[in-house]
């Protein structure tokens, strides 16, 4: 696996205000997915908002309970408890207006946690519903897109893309939307109360306040920076993830194991590092805050001393003080966050809004009855723009209930063609015609349900064989899977496995060899029973037992439908109703094996590379091989 690549390119970290401007778009993106949970989500943002406006009176709530505990309180700065006992002896006669004083603090810190739990709870709802959505939405509109899409894709970062950055973004969504109002509620909150207590010691506070923010001034762009890098790294990851474990038998067979084992350690090691300069950054902002606001409260009791502030004011200021540190380090985190929102955010936008290079046409008709007529009329196709033509001004009339193969060297179009009659592309030029209907004014789903295909990149799931056969067609009995089984000879192999259809056969299918596995992708293809039929050297991993036990099943399952047949090896297709020769993209001639080989040059030439013995003239060569197949 060749290493992945990494730009490291040192970008300018925007300001906070700009953050906030650039996030208005991802935001507007996310609301578009809450409008199904608002009545949840604007009842926790109002319980935010609440419990923000309720926590904040704790200051006020404070002096209000110690001046009415004790009236005199204010004359006794060491609050002498033995002063309650003088006054009121050894009976316990609490007044209303004492057990008013006493259970208020605990009524706001009651009212604040119910508020602050449903404010948590119904957020953290609401922004795991709308992960679940936008990950189904953005994993669909991936498999939406078409093939071009997918050969030019990492799948390593389209996994990222949906398990990260969609993770991301719905943090953002939890944490930024309930800080951004309940933390600014509760810091207008306290000072409002410091004001009604005492204005010349809040004035003094709200010139100290900005030193607070320093801190934070000077960490965020470190921060920020790291948090972006982090998020990179992270991709890089799956990327290495992915590939290793797609590509392990490549990484086994050349004993690469140790180099794919640095790469994702120096990966880690470097998420690790900008982890830790964010965790950083993130923990000194708070304690450099906290250390600078002790400063204020010495400050504080010497204002105390100097005016006779009395003694339950003074424990209201107290208590307002630290209240408003916990929303200050929280808004001081918020542009970490919002830096990662918008990354994260801004790459599943750029997905969402990728339109497949092939779509349906909006009066695009369902493929009913279908015969299995093709014709290809002066098509031309070229995967890239200004590269050459993969086929070219190709006409083919494929009739059916026949057979047709297509033969010629690596490169001569036959796959191409494959993929065109599957519409995994579009022609650039000329037209697909299935049964006289343009494929392209057919919907692709009941184009696809009309053609099975065999190939030779054999795909199984990391599932039963039952389901792996079944996924030909999903409402088909257990009998006609096993049937299915048995007509592509794999119902023997199936039976002595471990627990029979029912066993799981690893990624891939890793736990059979690749005859077993192909003859399942067979299975597979006759369960689906569609009326055309491509083969794609469909018995070449298979010996030679089972490869003509196989093409004896392929026949008898052919007949009455359309085949189309890729082989390279000629032996396979000797049979064929029509055999197509290409060439570089063209169609050189049509014929049956005996016509072709009697007047195509190309052809001939291809048949004596593989069946012609030194000296012996081709035809004795073709009477020997035909005596030995029959």
């Amino acid at each position: 696996m060749p290493p992945p690549t990494k730009q490291k390119v040192r970008q300018k970290v925007p300001p906070v205000w700009v953050l906030l401007r650039q996030s208005w778009k991802p935001y507007r993106f996310l609301a578009g997915y809450l409008k199904p949970y608002l009545p949840q989500y604007i009842t926790g943002l109002v319980c935010g908002a609440l419990s923000g406006a309720v926590g904040s009176t704790l200051p006020v709530v404070t002096v209000f309970a110690f001046s009415h505990i004790d009236p005199n309180f204010n004359k006794n700065s060491m609050g002498n408890l033995r002063h309650l006992h003088d006054m009121h002896g050894p009976a316990f006669h609490p007044t209303l207006a004492i057990w008013g004083a006493c259970m208020a603090i605990p009524a706001v810190m009651i009212v604040n946690s119910i508020f602050d739990f449903f404010d948590g709870y119904l957020c953290s709802w609401v922004s795991m519903k709308v992960l679940s959505d936008v990950k189904v939405k953005l994993f669909g509109r991936i498999l939406s897109q078409s093939m071009d899409f997918f050969n030019k894709a990492r799948s390593g970062n389209l996994i990222s893309r949906v398990a990260n950055d969609t993770r991301m973004a719905q943090q953002a969504l939890a944490t930024l939307s309930v800080d951004a109002i309940k933390q600014p509620i509760m810091i207008i909150g306290v000072i409002g109360g410091l004001f009604a207590m005492d204005w010349r010691f809040t004035l003094a506070t709200m010139v100290l306040f900005p030193l607070f923010m320093l801190p934070v001034v000077y960490f965020g762009g470190k921060s920020r920076q790291a948090g972006r890098a982090e998020e990179d790294e992270q991709g890089l990851i799956t990327v290495i993830l992915q590939e290793s474990f797609a590509g392990i038998k490549v990484i086994k067979s050349f004993a690469r194991e140790d180099r794919t084992q640095k790469e994702f350690e120096g990966s880690s090691l470097r998420q690790f590092r900008m982890a830790m300069q964010v965790r950083r950054t993130m923990e000194l902002t708070g304690p450099m805050v906290e250390s600078m606001a002790s400063v204020g409260v010495g400050f504080a009791l010497l204002y105390v001393w100097w005016s006779g502030l009395p003694t339950q004011e003074l424990l209201g200021l107290l208590v307002a003080m630290p209240l408003l540190y916990t929303p200050i380090k929280t808004l001081s985190r918020i542009h970490i966050m919002l830096q990662k929102c918008l990354a994260a955010t801004t790459g599943i936008m750029q997905m969402m809004q990728l339109a497949p290079s092939v779509e349906d046409l909006p009066d695009a008709k369902e493929l009913k009855g279908c015969r299995g007529q093709i014709e290809f009329k002066n098509v031309t196709f070229s995967y890239k723009p200004g590269m050459p033509a993969a086929i070219a001004n190709v006409s083919l009339v494929v009739n059916p209930g026949r057979t047709y193969a297509l033969v010629g060297e690596s490169g001569a179009g036959k796959s191409t063609m494959i993929g065109l009659i599957q519409r995994f592309y579009d022609p650039n030029g000329g037209v697909i015609e299935v049964d006289g209907q343009d494929i392209r004014s057919l919907t692709q789903k009941s184009l696809r349900e009309n053609v099975g295909i065999v190939s030779q990149d054999t795909f199984l799931f990391h599932e039963s064989i039952y389901n792996n056969i079944v996924y030909g067609r999903l409402d088909a009995t257990r009998e006609e899977v096993i049937e299915a089984a048995k007509k592509a000879y794999a119902h023997d192999f199936i039976m002595a496995q471990e627990h029979g259809y029912d066993t799981v056969i690893g990624d891939k299918g890793c736990r059979l060899s690749g005859g077993q596995q192909q003859r399942l992708s067979i299975a597979r293809a006759i369960l689906k029973n569609a009326p055309i039929l491509l083969l794609d050297e469909a018995t070449s991993a298979l010996d030679s037992e089972s490869e003509q036990k196989i093409k004896d099943a392929l026949e008898s399952f052919s007949e009455g439908r359309t085949v189309i047949a890729i082989a390279h090896r000629l032996s396979t297709i000797l049979r064929s109703d029509q055999i197509v020769v290409m060439d570089k993209g063209f169609v050189k001639e049509i014929g049956t094996h005996h016509q072709l080989l009697a007047d195509s040059v190309l052809y001939r030439r291809l048949y004596e590379l593989q069946f012609n013995e030194a000296g012996a003239p081709v035809e004795e060569k073709l009477e020997k091989f035909e005596v030995v197949r029959a």
